[in-house]
């Protein structure tokens, strides 16, 4: 499966950056440090190349709060499913740090 996000319409894609990191394993969106740009309605594109097919997610409204009082604490898992991988093979881990 192949992931991809666009805002407000199709075809506006979401350009990665360093803000913007789409797991490939998930399907998830990330955004680092959001900004007033981000405001808008998102949906997830996700295809198939092996059956031909691809399908959207319904639209995810993101509203960025300008409230700057609210301080999350820092959030890091530590507890993490087993993963296995074979020898000589190439393994992907991910990692997220949530909080200010």
């Amino acid at each position: 499966l192949s992931y991809r996000w666009l805002l407000n319409e199709f075809p506006v894609f979401i350009t990665l950056d360093k803000r913007r990191f789409v797991s490939q394993t998930n399907g998830n969106l990330y955004i680092a440090n959001v900004e007033a740009s981000d405001k808008g309605n998102y949906s997830c594109f996700v295809s198939s190349p092996s059956i031909t097919k691809s399908v959207f997610s319904k639209f995810i409204p993101l509203i960025p709060q300008t409230d700057r009082a609210k301080v999350y604490p820092a959030d890091i898992k530590v507890k993490f499913k087993d993963t296995y991988a074979l020898l000589g093979q190439n393994v992907t881990l991910e990692c997220f740090a949530l909080g200010k």
